[in-house]
């Protein structure tokens, strides 16, 4: 990881970097742009003149890089020798890589090639500006990674054929862990606890044998890069090694490559990439099992030009708010002769959102976190790391790697206490899209998380300020009959029911629209359960365990009263919890409700009739006692009511699940939008 001694870097490529003896290439004459052919187990490729071709089998010690015109041949090298840290962007280059059995084995290649056919002209890259293209005939597949442009490596895999003399290799490669995803972070996650003591960093996390050598080290802690900008690759990084060097007690510090200062984009391009890349890095640490309440790290790169100094705060602002949203830490590396200042400058403003962990590069070679540029006040409580020293190198149990040094005081995350309760669901932005409403736990503020009419939902918004924990039971729809959602609530401290009108951008002031009396309901809900036209308020009586439907009125005169109950459920409706009506669910054009037995756990829909409810339908088997909360609505825009539900067992994970009507009266497969913090 670089620091502020950017000069150095000329001396350090040199002495380190390992020099692979490239090999012979065949050149293509051309007047225009030469050409080189290189095979590898049948599969042929034209390379510009000037690139190198690397044996890994031969040179397996030698550091695969992103940042230089090379394609490399066989998999990376398990103990590859690359310096501590590189700087550059990302350019052209290629791996290519054996492969056992279907093309599937190597995880969602962008395009799978079957023997004999031609690549295809259309290529499709990751967020990592990466290419994936498997070639069947030959077990190879191939990763191009590029810079601005992806004219050069689609040119290069377009120039691909193979041999007919080419077949898969018959000797098993070792196991392909680069496309391994949505792998499950339970008893493999690694904690989220707390470290003081030192660590290192290094371009490619090492070996687990190498790990095992430097048991032997000062070092407990081991910085890893995850994805981003970063131009080494992982050979080793993978959940179960993470797993496995958590058990052996290393601490992980996982790092994420922010864009280089001078191509952060201006104004709102600047939080736009600052919140894709804390998703991307989010997702990626996810699927290594880091659990929420991890710090994660940007790599922001120093930088002299102090006119990038707006447009770095704005991106790591927007990162430290999605990550942060996301359940997890946010934490900045950073040099202290540009962004470690510059963070330092605005933390107090309310115009960016600080980080929780500030790591500052300052080879001052004093194990510490004191931090001349930091006032003592500042990350004060166990939110330090400090990189004072680099391009290093040691030697333990026989194995040597160039490091940068590191002394680390992080504390553990905080319990995951419930974070948000009282769910629920309505249009609070006026954009025509169904936004989530919740109370948060700890400040009591209301806080509106924009639909994005995808099932998916944008950086929360505060609606409310605190003393929203005195309320209960929220619940939204438009019972003014305005065209805009109104919030629903239970006074706690009165048992008053208030409305709270939808102003197109918020809420408006409270209007009282029932007299005490109840706290004796629960589970309110809200929808058209009569067939007028007209939203409706329903609720279980706690005495009886009757379920009962308040009727909307609409605006009297200025008046929101609700007509006279009326029993639409028997007895027996204590035994259901979390009532939510999500809206039309079987396709019929009626308001529909939702509930959890409590006994079993299971979900039933109760469809509406115009004129009350019909008999119920399980729609969810066991398990719905550990959602500790759910709301309804219409969140992907396709007509159906869907769900939204927080999921509090097993584990206490706190996440965040969109379940898709099916609009035949069930749920489709759940995705998550939430990872922890709910």
């Amino acid at each position: 990881m670089p620091s502020q001694h950017i000069h150095r870097l000329a001396t350090l490529i040199a002495s380190a970097a390992v020099v692979a003896t490239p090999l012979q290439l065949a050149p293509e004459a051309s007047a225009a742009t030469a050409t080189s052919a290189v095979s590898y187990h049948g599969l042929n490729l034209r390379i510009p003149s000037g690139w190198k071709a690397v044996d890994l089998a031969k040179h397996p010690e030698t550091c695969v890089r992103f940042d230089q015109h090379t394609v490399y041949l066989g998999h990376p090298g398990a103990d590859q020798k690359c310096p501590a840290h590189i700087t550059g962007d990302r350019t052209d280059s290629l791996i290519v890589e054996p492969f056992s059995g279907a093309a599937a084995s190597v995880g969602s290649p962008t395009v799978t090639v079957p023997a004999g056919k031609p690549v295809p002209r259309k290529l499709t890259a990751d967020q990592g500006n990466e290419i994936r293209v498997a070639f069947e005939g030959a077990g190879l597949y191939a990763r191009a990674n590029y810079g601005s442009s992806a004219a050069t490596v689609e040119k290069i895999l377009r120039s691909a054929t193979i041999g007919r003399s080419a077949k898969p290799m018959a000797v098993p490669p070792k196991p392909v862990k680069k496309f391994r995803r949505s792998l499950a972070a339970d008893s493999s996650a690694t904690p989220s606890t707390g470290y003081t003591g030192k660590a290192f960093d290094t371009c490619s996390a090492p070996s687990s044998s190498a790990m095992r050598d430097w048991s032997a080290s000062p070092y407990r802690g081991l910085g890893v890069y995850i994805g981003g900008t970063r131009v080494c690759d992982q050979p080793n990084l993978s959940a179960s090694y993470v797993a496995e060097q958590s058990r052996a007690g290393w601490h992980l510090l996982p790092i994420y490559g922010a864009p280089r200062p001078a191509n952060i984009r201006s104004g709102s391009g600047a939080a736009d990439q600052g919140r894709a890349d804390a998703e991307a890095a989010v997702n990626q640490a996810r699927d290594l099992g880091f659990v929420p309440g991890t710090v994660l790290y940007s790599d922001m790169e120093h930088y002299n030009d102090r006119g990038l100094r707006t447009n770095v705060l704005t991106y790591l602002s927007a990162w430290t708010q999605r990550v942060q949203a996301l359940g997890f830490r946010s934490g900045v590396y950073t040099s202290a002769a540009s962004g470690a200042g510059d963070l330092a400058s605005v933390y107090n403003s309310d115009s960016y959102q600080r980080p929780d962990v500030m790591w500052t590069a300052d080879w001052n070679h004093q194990a510490d976190t004191d931090e001349e540029v930091l006032p003592a006040s500042y990350w004060a409580n166990h939110q330090r790391v400090h990189q004072y020293e680099g391009e290093s190198y040691e030697t333990y149990g026989g194995t040597t790697i160039q490091i940068d040094r590191n002394y680390v005081d992080v504390g553990p995350a905080a319990p995951m206490d419930p974070g948000m309760t009282s769910l629920t669901a309505g249009d609070f932005n006026g954009d025509g899209k169904k936004d989530l409403v919740a109370v948060e736990v700890n400040s009591g503020k209301l806080f509106m998380y924009p639909g994005q009419g995808n099932g998916r939902l944008g950086d929360r918004v505060e609606i409310g300020n605190g003393g929203w924990n005195g309320m209960k039971d929220l619940v939204a729809t438009d019972l003014d009959g305005d065209g805009k959602d109104d919030l629903i609530a239970t006074e706690k401290s009165t048992g008053k029911l208030f409305m709270y009108p939808g102003t197109g951008n918020g809420v408006g002031d409270r209007i009282e629209i029932g007299r005490g009396g109840w706290n004796g309901l629960k589970n309110l809900f809200a929808g058209d359960f009569n067939g007028d036209g007209k939203k409706d308020i329903g609720a279980t009586d706690i005495a009886t365990g009757k379920l009962l439907l308040y009727p909307g009125r609409g605006n009297r005169n200025g008046l929101y009263a609700l007509g006279d109950p009326v029993e639409i459920g028997n007895g027996g409706w204590n035994e259901m919890n979390k009532l939510v009506s999500p809206g039309d669910m079987n396709g019929d054009g009626k308001d529909d409700l939702i509930a959890t037995e409590t006994t079993t756990g299971k979900l039933f829909l109760y469809p509406g009739t115009g004129h009350g409810l019909g008999d119920r339908v399980e729609i969810g088997h066991g398990g719905w006692n550990g959602i500790s909360g759910y709301a309804g609505a219409d969140f992907n825009g396709d007509g159906i009511g869907d769900l939204a539900a927080v999921e509090s067992d097993p584990g206490q994970t706190g996440k965040l699940y969109f379940y898709p009507g099916t609009g035949k009266g069930g749920l489709g497969d759940r995705t998550e939008i939430g990872n922890g913090g709910w």
